[in-house]
């Protein structure tokens, strides 16, 4: 009896081991993307789906409106200087995780805000850990890496100063998290809620 128990368990210890390295796999994989060669365009930085799509008001303090709640963005003061966009983007745990600039530009700010680990779905873009990277090129952009509940960690790729290629690797966000991306209202969006982006190679808007 006790050899059959010991050989159960060697099975399940075994299968537990095959089923983590297909998932780290999974999740750890970074395949080629072929990023749109179009003009004035901005791309998704992240794979996923469309959750949210609002405005970002310019004020004393910028801010959005969530389910008739006003959430203010401080740190994005000095960067909100009309209203802008902002596109939500759900990282299921299969997704791909690596994010990528939506444009070409320099990296003119990175700011890191500790905060809770709310369910990435949730409303998280006040509360939650997470980075943020400002873009300028022929517009400004901001992509905020947003960690959820079980994405605890939050990989920056990028540094201050940087120049950026449309479509070059910004950071990683470990399993399920939402990346959140905020461009001017000038911009017409292209995508509505529901639909699935990669980042990358999926088209946000066009100026």
């Amino acid at each position: 009896m006790v050899a059959g128990f010991r050989r159960k368990a060697a099975i399940f210890l075994g299968l537990t081991l095959v089923g983590l390295i297909i998932f780290g796999a999974i999740f750890y994989r970074d395949p080629k993307r072929i990023i749109p060669l179009e003009n004035d365009i901005v791309i998704s930085p992240a794979d996923g789906k469309v959750i949210s799509i609002d405005t970002v008001y310019q004020g004393d303090i910028p801010f959005t409106v969530k389910d008739d709640k006003r959430i203010y963005l401080p740190e994005l003061k000095e960067y909100i200087d009309s209203d802008y966009t902002i596109v939500s983007i759900f990282m299921g745990p299969f997704d791909v995780h690596v994010n990528r600039s939506p444009i070409s530009g320099e990296v003119v700010d990175i700011i890191y805000i500790e905060g809770k680990y709310l369910p990435a779905f949730g409303d998280v873009l006040g509360e939650n850990e997470r980075n943020i990277i400002v873009i300028d090129g022929k517009i400004r952009v901001v992509t905020i890496q947003i960690a959820g509940t079980f994405a605890r960690r939050i990989n920056c790729y990028v540094d201050l100063g940087q120049t950026l290629n449309r479509g070059d690797k910004i950071g990683m966000i470990k399993l399920g998290s939402q990346v959140v991306l905020i461009y001017p209202s000038k911009i017409n969006t292209i995508v509505k809620v529901g639909d699935k982006v990669k980042a990358g190679e999926s088209i946000i808007g066009a100026f």
